[in-house]
């Protein structure tokens, strides 16, 4: 139907897609001169007065849903009798065509799929509206992964319609949950069992309903002893099956509460898959950190691009014009002498820290915290030494206590961070529950007062600890003296 104009005003480029309620055409409203997406509802439908009541009446809810992983619905009009629905157009494509049978999606991807759609569907049910057909020719895929999901409250209206071809029929039974095939009362735990299935073809690239006739499925759905054994690659982590078992649960009381349990989960293994390694030992990670805390005019400022974050600074490869034999020799003696004083730094961080004649070592507990708010408790002195000043210890407690609270803002406010602390930092702040810190040795010489920040105890979501690695128990934090004053704390 290229060229055709609905309602004087949108102009047809191309059909997009066809479904069980209509056809999907990419057009222009020439009034606001945007790229809109239209869903002309088909003819049969149009003819059943109460379809179209129930039409409205999920559109106008639709309308109200307005979130980044859900496609937005402009208005529903009509023209000549056609009724059709203008929605934000998406470039993508749907993940039914990014599936090929027996194929999965690499596990990162088919979570990161997950998540989204988790999120979308968190908000759907916040607003009391459940989608009651998620399956995978209702999520858009367009750049980068982002995801789309469509179609929301469309099957409310096709659920009360006749059913009148097999595809809408299939088209259902596929993805449905077996309290929707028994028409009993549904909450978004139905939608959850949608995404569990989907889920699982995604990693396993198989659908345990696919090649079976309408009657076997239906006795499947009608009979919790019947409910398909999942087979998983033992490639998928363990803790990802269990997800897909949870969400797969025959009946709903058992399964995944709600859609923001399953957000907490994914999380949860996005931690143990993305995030952790940051925890692990990564020399050359802690001697860039380590070098920003306490060389910072001669470390090189991260990229503005995000996916720098947390990785080891490289040296350019850049072709410099112009430089001579001396310079270049200069620099060949310098980048030596840099790598002396990283090998020196790096040693000095793994080992311990001797106490200075002219320093006070103090220590800031957590049980000490507990008991007074972050007090501070001296466990090794030096003879004719004297306090840390009172400034700088406001400002370390002011950290501790910041960071165990996950107050971003206050750590940001009080602290110089390179970019790759600033992202590790945020990581921590999302991924766990409970944080527990500590600081000390705390060292003050003339110029600048050292301490080490150490993450004590950890636990996830679930309240279950996390085994830390121990090379990351002392974040090397440094004070630099500045005037008559202190300056920020620098990591």
């Amino acid at each position: 139907m290229p060229d055709h104009i609905f309602s004087g005003k949108y102009e047809v480029q191309q059909e997009i897609a066809q479904g069980a309620m209509g056809i999907v055409y990419k057009a222009l409203d020439q009034k606001l001169n945007r790229v809109v997406a239209l869903k002309v509802v088909h003819p049969h439908l149009t003819s059943d007065t109460s379809f179209l009541q129930r039409f409205l009446r999920e559109a106008r809810a639709m309308a109200r849903l307005q979130h980044d992983n859900i496609v937005t619905i402009y208005s529903v009009e009509q023209d000549q009798g056609t009724q059709f629905m203008v929605m934000e157009y998406f470039p993508g494509t749907n993940l039914h065509g990014r599936m090929q049978p027996n194929t999965g999606l690499p596990v990162a991807q088919a979570l990161s799929i997950t998540h989204q759609i988790a999120k979308a569907l968190s908000y759907a049910h916040a607003h009391g509206i459940i989608h009651r057909d998620v399956k995978p020719a209702n999520v858009l895929v367009g750049p980068n992964d982002h995801v789309k999901l469509t179609d929301f409250g469309i099957a409310a209206a096709l659920d009360e319609a006749p059913l009148t071809t097999a595809g809408q029929l299939i088209g259902t039974l596929l993805y449905m949950s077996p309290e929707q095939a028994k028409d009993a009362g549904l909450d978004g735990r139905s939608d959850l069992y949608s995404l569990g299935l989907m889920l699982y073809e995604m990693l396993t690239g198989t659908h345990p309903r696919r090649g079976l006739s309408n009657t076997a499925v239906l006795g499947m759905l009608a009979n919790e002893a019947a409910s398909p054994t999942l087979s998983f690659s033992s490639e998928i982590p363990s803790n990802v099956q269990t997800l897909v078992k949870d969400l797969l649960r025959y009946r709903p009381i058992e399964r995944v509460k709600d859609a923001q349990q399953l957000i907490d989960r994914l999380d949860t293994i996005e931690t143990g898959r993305r995030s952790m390694p940051r925890f692990t030992q990564q020399p050359n990670a802690l001697v860039d950190d380590r070098t920003i805390c306490e060389l910072p005019e001669a470390t090189p400022a991260f990229g503005s691009d995000s996916s720098q974050r947390g990785q080891p600074l490289r040296p350019s490869r850049e072709k410099q014009p112009g430089l001579s034999g001396t310079a270049l020799a200069a620099l060949a003696f310098g980048a030596i002498t840099a790598i002396a004083i990283g090998v020196l730094a790096w040693n000095s961080f793994l080992s311990p820290p001797q106490p200075k004649s002219s320093a006070t070592t103090t220590r800031m507990s957590p049980s000490s915290q507990a008991e007074n708010q972050g007090s501070v408790t001296a466990v090794a002195t030096v003879p004719q030494s004297v306090s840390p000043p009172p400034q700088v210890v406001q400002l370390l407690r002011q950290l501790q206590q910041s960071v165990a609270n996950k107050d971003f803002r206050t750590v940001d406010r009080i602290s110089i961070m390179s970019e790759g602390r600033r992202s590790w930092l945020e990581d921590l702040f999302r991924n766990f529950k409970t944080i527990d810190t500590s600081v000390g040795p705390i060292n003050d010489t003339m110029t600048e007062v050292t301490a080490f920040l150490s993450i004590d105890k950890l636990l996830l979501p679930d309240d279950s600890p996390f085994s830390l690695d121990p090379s990351f128990q002392r974040i090397p934090i440094t004070i630099p003296r500045e005037g008559d004053g202190w300056g920020k704390i620098r990591w």
